[in-house]
């Protein structure tokens, strides 16, 4: 269960990111977010804080840990301030379970924010709370967004916390 969710810890980050840009109602360069904007004509940068709220294991093949085992996430994503902004989710199933020093998941993960939704995709190692994925793409303002997500780890007094800050480009 601990590897399990360290790397859906990993892969929510990446969501919450883009919220301070998301609308003119959340003000992109309001300071609802640590960083709205990259500055670049081409792209934007996005800073939101992924809360966890629900997560589920899921057992399959061998009974115990192995190979298609998956975990199942979803979160609240807030401005630094603790506004909502929108809701995260992901789907990681391990697709490398042999060696336990080494394990693999593939996590495809969808923000959805005033505006669209950003989706990820990619393969999380072990227990990688600071993790970066590309961003795969995107719907509403955010169709056509490539890029790639920073994940980090900001969590204290035992609430698991991510800043997740969305690299986009256009």
């Amino acid at each position: 269960m601990g590897k399990r969710l360290g790397i859906l810890g990993a892969v929510t980050v990446v969501v919450a990111l883009m919220v301070g840009a998301v609308s003119p109602a959340l003000g992109s360069s309001s300071g609802a977010s640590a960083s709205a904007s990259s500055g670049h004509a081409d792209g934007r940068t996005i800073r939101v804080i992924l809360v966890p709220t629900e997560a589920a294991d899921i057992d399959l093949g061998a009974p115990g840990f192995s190979l298609g085992d998956t975990v199942v996430f979803g979160g609240v994503l807030q401005r630094p301030d603790g506004t909502p902004v929108g809701r995260y989710g992901l789907v990681c199933t391990f697709v490398s379970a042999a060696n336990p020093a080494h394990v693999e998941a593939q996590c495809p993960t969808t923000a959805t924010l005033p505006g669209g939704q950003i989706t990820t995709q990619g393969i999380v190692v072990n227990r990688a709370l600071n993790t970066t994925l590309p961003i795969t793409g995107g719907s509403g303002q955010f169709q056509g967004a490539g890029g790639q997500m920073v994940q980090r780890d900001i969590s204290s007094g035992g609430q698991l916390k991510l800043e997740l800050t969305f690299h986009l480009k256009f």
